[in-house]
């Protein structure tokens, strides 16, 4: 019932339309009904003119007449009652799947931790696809059965009580018999279900990992993987229509004792005179119209759980609480100024492991920071609590003052432009890409951004320029290149804030030079004079910050700027000396450290 709930609720919704649908297929079975009433009057006053030697043509052409009538309007009603339910149904699932895209988008990234992605695209295509189905015909064919049934039954009733008690006892086995298998059928649909979401995934993962399978010579071991999900989505269904199969003929067989009770019946009913020849034919046309909608009445038990098992899934995901709590009256955040930013006594928790500890940090407006640490330190973590990507555990970190959870979420996120650790680029051209963040802007201004990340040679040299598609996730393009079109899109966004996760990292040392010296002229030139903050690898990137944060097992070990570190610095200095030895990189230069260290940074 959780299901049928949630789907009634949409139905509300369009209460016009599902009204309409109620409408016209009650019209169209009305008719539908009446037709073998005029089938059998008409054939008694045939049979009726043959004894008396009189045929009366036009009583059998008007009972032909109504006939047709009863039929034309049956057939366009069945039309419109049809035509209808489809656009109610596909109404439902577009808001649906509009519902569900919407919670993808403003959900946080814990969410996206604790689901694979292949299970989430199940659950807004295919798992809607039998929901789709049941609210095309689901409607139509209940409103439909209940006026056969009723119609036929109160005929019964009004004919003979006994053939109405005979029928009345037998049919309601279809109904005992249909809920027994949906029972059995109902936890079946759930796993296949959620096998199919597995399955989906193993693809997804195998798509989008293709290099790394490659790499690694991992195909054969992904097949036996794939083979073994998509063989148990495969036995699980092959059961769920063993079942069926099972039952479906017992539903035929219990219709056939139905008409072999009636042709009995009602011919002794003819024989001792109860009941004229033509009313049986109206009664047997009648039982081969019930046999229809007793089978779809039966199905549609089966079909339900299937609605059943996939609704969950939807329902419960739209139902979970996935988008970061929001204040009641969010402060606005200024877009056009650098802000103070303050860290107190932060500590963050991830699957019961703590990331960082009682970190306390200021970084003041138009300062340029720089992040270090070995891997595992919790630079990344830290950067991601500013936007809200996760929120603290402990403490609280302050924008101008203000709680980053009483601020909007929006209005947040709009004041950072962010390269991500792992650059990510939609399928299409290099231009969109650079502009994803903005609507209208200038032509000279993206050719400004253009030539600070040191895209403009590069650009130059395809046949198409800006207007290049860069492929799926940017597969098309280098990862030097694809990190210079992220850097091209934080700069287009212009914002107060600018966060650049370990973003020169797969740039040679000459293309870092030529954008550090650039970036450094942007932001003297820009009106914002934005804050920065590096996570780097780079020794070269510390000779543009104005302070330098060194984290380790999640705590500040050392900052300050470049001068005192090298003076009263210990971990800091060691960084510089490792120059001597040819180590330019951060993370290899602490590795180093760290075994001559044993037990300061692991």
């Amino acid at each position: 019932m959780h299901v049928l709930k949630h789907l009634l609720i949409y139905i509300g919704q369009r209460k016009q339309l599902a009204l309409s649908v109620i409408l016209f297929i009650s019209i169209a079975q009305i008719a539908e009904l009446l037709i073998p009433l005029f089938i059998g009057g008409t054939i008694d006053e045939i049979l009726f003119s043959i004894e008396e030697n009189l045929f009366k043509t036009a009583l059998v052409f008007s009972g032909v007449l109504l006939i047709v009538v009863a039929s034309l309007i049956r057939g366009l009603t069945y039309f419109i009652a049809r035509y209808m339910g489809y656009l109610q149904g596909e109404q439902i699932i577009y808001e649906i799947r509009k519902n569900l895209f919407e919670k993808y988008e403003t959900a946080s990234l814990t969410f996206f931790d604790e689901h694979h992605t292949g299970d989430l695209m199940a659950r807004a295509t295919t798992d809607l696809e039998p929901i789709s189905e049941f609210l095309v015909w689901g409607e139509r064919i209940l409103v439909q059965a209940s006026l056969t049934y009723i119609g036929i039954y109160l005929v019964l009733f009004l004919i003979d009580v006994r053939l109405f008690i005979f029928i009345g006892i037998v049919t309601p086995t279809l109904f005992i018999l249909s809920y027994f298998v949906s029972t059995k059928l109902g936890p079946l649909y759930f796993d296949i279900r959620q096998q199919y979401g597995q399955l989906t995934t193993v693809i997804q993962e195998n798509v989008t990992g293709t290099q790394i399978v490659k790499a690694f010579n991992a195909e054969e071991r992904e097949k036996r993987k794939f083979d073994q999900e998509n063989l148990g989505y495969m036995n699980l269904r092959a059961y769920a229509f063993k079942i069926r199969s099972i039952f479906l003929p017992m539903i035929l067989l219990i219709v056939s004792l139905l008409i072999t009770i009636l042709i009995y019946a009602g011919g002794s009913l003819v024989i001792d005179g109860s009941i004229s020849p033509g009313f049986l034919i109206t009664l047997f046309t009648y039982f081969t119209m019930l046999a229809m909608p007793t089978r779809f009445l039966a199905f549609s038990l089966i079909m339900y759980q299937r609605v059943s098992a996939a609704g969950e899934r939807v329902f419960k995901l739209l139902e979970s609480k996935t988008e970061l709590p929001t204040a009641s009256n969010p402060h606005i955040l200024d877009q056009n100024r650098p802000f103070t930013i303050r860290f107190e006594n932060v500590s963050f928790r991830y699957n019961e492991k703590e990331v960082l500890s009682n970190i306390s940090l200021q970084i003041n407006p138009g300062e340029k920071v720089a992040i270090l640490g070995p891997t595992g330190s919790g630079k990344t973590t830290l950067i991601n609590l500013i936007p809200r990507f996760y929120d603290v555990s402990k403490g609280r970190i302050t924008i101008d003052g203000v709680d980053v959870r009483d601020l909007q979420l929006n209005s947040l996120r709009k004041a950072i432009g962010f390269v991500h650790q792992d650059v990510f680029l939609f399928g299409r051209t290099i231009a969109e890409n650079i502009t994803f963040s903005v609507t209208e802007v200038d032509e000279a201004i993206i050719q400004d951004v253009v030539n600070v990340a040191q895209l403009r040679e590069f650009i130059d040299s395809l046949a198409e320029g800006v207007n290049t598609i860069v492929g799926e996730r940017g597969v098309t393009l280098s990862g030097g290149q694809k990190q210079r079109v992220a850097i091209a899109r934080m700069l287009l966004k212009d914002s107060p804030l600018m966060i650049l996760d370990d973003a020169t990292s797969s740039l040679d040392i000459v293309t870092e030079s030529q954008f550090q010296s650039a970036f450094k002229q942007y932001l003297d030139r820009s009106d914002i004079k934005s804050t920065v903050i590096f996570v780097t690898q780079r020794l070269s990137t510390l000779k543009i910050v104005d302070r330098i944060i060194i984290l380790s097992q999640g705590h500040i070990i050392e900052q300050g700027n470049h001068d005192t570190l090298i003076k009263t610095g210990k971990i800091y200095p060691l960084l510089w000396k490792t120059q001597e030895a040819g180590i330019l990189d951060i993370k290899l230069a602490l590795e180093r450290i760290a075994q001559d260290k044993e037990g300061y940074i692991v």
